[in-house]
């Protein structure tokens, strides 16, 4: 099970800086959102392949061009929160708020229910309950928010909440805690080590950024030096890697994967 994801957001939606920026400089940066993201639609037109989009709200109502433009060559439209916060840094209600505004943002443009979800930087644990209790009122059935080190074998997981129950597709980190299949770890990581690493688990979840694939990344005295070095390191192989890697590895969507999950009658729970 290999499943091929993508984050869509800007260069400057990271954690950092939190708590000290909001929203209202976004708007003074460059954006290259829909620049890099074409990247990305066209390398998939290329192959033939369908991922699954995390859209966050932010990027829909300011590109809604792009929703309809990935939307429209069938690839799956899934929630990204909002604000892009960390959701154990702001209070339960402000993060049902974010929710439902990145939702409606969405769903304003596609006219179809969202029904996955990833928190920003996989910050949610299994013990989260308020947290799952809410996406499930609003009608998330699969969820890909937390990181974990565990055997391939266990997942996917079953989270019970108080309304439905939710799929979870954990991002899956070495021993070491290193998440290698996707993002800032997957362009530093020498790649005879990534391929080495791919081969240990028969579970992928692959994940991505349009900027992993922005060589001309502008960068920011707003982050710190090591974060632009990071968001600048191999962006120029990142693609090339990437490809090399849904060659060798058959992937899905996250919601196709979940499928034989949501029919069963008596799941694996946590």
């Amino acid at each position: 099970m290999n499943i091929l994801t993508f984050d869509i957001e800007d260069w400057f939606h990271t954690l950092e800086n939190r708590q000290r920026y909001s929203g209202h400089i976004w708007d003074k940066l460059p954006s290259k959102v829909v620049e890099n993201t074409s990247r990305i639609l066209a390398m998939l037109d290329k192959r033939g392949l369908k991922a699954t989009f995390f859209i966050l709200g932010w990027v829909a109502q300011k590109h809604p061009e792009l929703i309809r433009e990935i939307h429209s060559k069938g690839h799956e439209i899934a929630a990204h929160s909002y604000w892009h916060h960390n959701p154990h840094r702001i209070r339960i209600s402000d993060f049902e708020k974010d929710l439902k505004h990145c939702l409606s943002a969405i769903q304003d443009i596609t006219g179809e229910k969202v029904r996955a979800y990833r928190a920003p930087g996989f910050n949610l644990r299994l013990n989260d309950h308020r947290v799952f209790d809410i996406l499930a009122a609003q009608g998330i059935v699969v969820d890909s928010s937390v990181q974990l080190r565990l055997s391939s074998d266990k997942i996917p997981m079953i989270i019970s909440t108080s309304s439905n129950r939710i799929i979870e597709f954990p991002l899956i980190t070495t021993p070491l805690g290193v998440p290698y299949s996707g993002g800032g770890y997957f362009r530093a990581l020498p790649y005879s080590l990534l391929k080495y690493l791919f081969k240990q688990q028969d579970y992928h979840l692959l994940y991505f950024h349009p900027r992993d694939f922005d060589t001309e990344y502008p960068g920011s005295n707003l982050f710190s030096f090591w974060r632009n070095q990071m968001n600048r390191w191999n962006t120029g192989k990142c693609m090339l890697h990437l490809e090399d890697i849904i060659t060798e590895y058959k992937t899905s969507t996250l919601c196709k994967a979940a499928r034989p999950y949501l029919t069963e009658s008596s799941p694996k729970e946590n």
